[in-house]
């Protein structure tokens, strides 16, 4: 405490040592002289501890009744003309700020006259914890960052958070003034807090950290409004062309208000057409007024689908059109390959033939194999059939693969849709006084017309009676029935597939006689057609195998 009556005591007892003088020189002195203040609130070297980077510190002290105190920080005026009570006591009411770090204060007192004390002179250390850091997501799989307003489908969304802070200490979390969870950061610091749920509109979240001794950081906040979207954007229309410089792409602008990104989605297989465009991004364009691009990663000749997708900032997604660049051609070309062997074979023996088919179009396109025609010469009679006399494959030899496998062929077969001339079925019945013979003939015959194939179907039926005790016969033909309907290639088999531009495949159509006598001849005679993803067959690209024909030499 500063007591300037000892220093009055002290003029005094000069004047009773007989020195007036001089006592009165030195009390005339000490008149003039004002007294620094002393502080009794704080030590200079003092750490004070606090969550924000800024403090408020209540200074109090002593001086000599009737003075004023002005308190400086770091050159600062802060506090000016402080009132010192009659019992020399000061405080600076409100408080003094001071900031992260070292702080140098200076305190000096003023008297009635306006002369000025020494500064008292000391410095404040203001310790702040470490800044807690964190940041917001969507979930933790996509770690899509929330930023003040989160679009979302949803009315109740979860959030993700992640953040940093010293490590093994309590972090709390508080949404919308409640606090909800509280955990422990791990050795590095990092900390996390899933499924989080907000509420539609405003929210208001806050995280914080408690270290050693209870000091604790100051609260990050951050505002986040939560908006419902839950309607598809409006789609665009894709379009473009095809030029020696690559395929050039433009589009209708997006109309939607919460717009986020194209993305522009391209594949060579025109079955890869998405549901939603997370592979094959070529491209993703974040501005709105953007409609255009050129791309020139192209192989020359090549089709290729491009598909735009526009995305909003909810996470709904619409497609465009499909836009084929350039136009694709489904085409392709078969080579006959030498067989390894004679045509003529004995029993349990194998013919091959190969074939190599190309694709000549600019898409990727799968093969069906298409039935034609299995013809045996001599054709057998039901009543000769005892087992099957040929076996009919195509075959990958490269891999085993079998695409069609035909183990019982014992008669002849022409597919509805090549068919010329028909077949006839005979139908017996009788009864205790009759005996009924009913005779139906059908004939099938295919015309080729624009773009399809009709097939024209006649039945004719004879009908004969034959009495059981007479033996009286009665015959009686009806008119003939004749429909007509469309036919398609007939599928037979399971598909190549996958067949690129210009790639090759060998197969063969391999052929074995099972009982067949000398003589016997077998001819197979298969289509391949490219067919698109859909299913749809290019019946005018389709390419022929022609006539196979293997003879048997009957050898056991």
């Amino acid at each position: 405490r500063a007591d300037t009556s000892i220093l009055k005591d002290n003029s005094l007892q000069d004047v009773e040592n007989g020195d007036a003088e001089t006592s009165l020189n030195i009390e005339n002195y000490l008149e003039k002289i004002v007294v620094p203040p002393v502080i009794t609130s704080h030590e200079s070297g003092e750490v004070i501890y606090n969550s924000g980077d800024k403090d408020l510190l209540f200074i109090k002290g002593y001086a000599f009744p009737g003075n004023v105190i002005d308190i400086y920080v770091n050159g600062l005026l802060k506090k000016e003309s402080l009132a010192v009570d009659s019992g020399g006591n000061f405080e600076a009411a409100g408080g003094v700020e001071i900031v992260e770090g070292k702080n140098s204060v200076k305190v000096i007192a003023k008297d009635q006259n306006g002369r000025e004390s020494e500064a008292t002179i000391f410095n404040l250390f203001l310790a702040v914890p470490e800044s807690i850091d964190y940041s917001i997501f969507n979930n933790q799989d996509e770690l899509k960052e929330v930023s003040d307003i989160y679009f979302t489908k949803e009315n109740n969304p979860t959030i993700y958070i992640k953040g940093s802070y010293l490590p093994s200490s309590n972090i709390f979390l508080e949404v919308n003034g409640k606090v909800i969870r509280e955990i422990i950061s791990d050795e590095n610091g990092g900390f996390s807090f899933s499924g989080i749920e907000l509420e539609k509109g405003d929210n208001e979240v806050a995280v914080w950290g408690v270290i050693e001794g209870d000091r604790t950081s100051s609260p990050k906040f951050k505002n986040i409004l939560v908006t419902k979207d839950s309607s598809s954007p409006s789609p665009v229309n894709l379009r473009g062309y095809s030029d020696n410089t690559g395929n050039h792409l433009s589009w209708t602008t997006s109309i939607d208000e919460n717009f986020y990104s194209y993305k522009l989605v391209r594949v060579s297989d025109p079955c890869l057409n998405p549901e939603y465009a997370e592979h094959d991004i070529i491209a993703t364009f974040n501005d709105l007024s953007l409609n255009t691009y050129t791309d020139t990663d192209i192989n020359e000749g090549q089709s290729y689908f491009y598909t735009l997708w526009i995305l909003d900032k909810a996470g709904n997604t619409i497609s465009s059109n499909v836009l084929a660049l350039p136009k694709p051609i489904y085409s392709i070309s078969i080579e006959k390959i030498p067989p390894f062997e004679s045509n003529t074979i004995g029993r349990r023996e194998w013919y091959y033939q190969y074939f190599e088919i190309t694709n000549t179009g600019n898409v990727t396109v799968d093969l069906q194999p298409i039935m034609v025609w299995i013809k045996l010469n001599p054709e057998r009679g039901e009543e000769e059939i005892l087992w099957p006399l040929w076996e009919a494959h195509i075959w990958d030899a490269d891999s085993g693969t079998y695409y069609y496998s035909n183990e019982d062929i014992e008669s002849t077969y022409v597919s509805d849709y090549w068919a010329v001339d028909g077949v006839s079925e005979t139908i017996v019945t009788t009864d205790e006084d009759t005996k009924t013979i009913t005779e139906e003939v059908v004939t099938r015959k295919t015309n080729e017309t624009p773009g399809k194939r009709v097939m024209k179907t006649t039945t004719f039926t004879k009908v004969t009676e034959i009495g059981s005790a007479t033996g009286e016969q009665e015959e009686e033909e009806q008119e003939p029935d004749t429909t007509t309907s469309l036919v398609s290639p007939e599928q037979i088999g399971s598909a190549i597939e996958d067949i690129e531009p210009g790639e090759k495949i060998k197969i063969a159509v391999k052929i074995q006689n099972i009982s067949a006598d000398a003589g016997d001849e077998i001819t197979c005679h298969f289509h391949f057609a490219p067919v698109d993803c859909d299913g749809y067959f290019f019946t005018d690209e389709e390419v022929s195998t022609r006539d196979i024909t293997v003879i048997s030499s009957g050898r056991n």
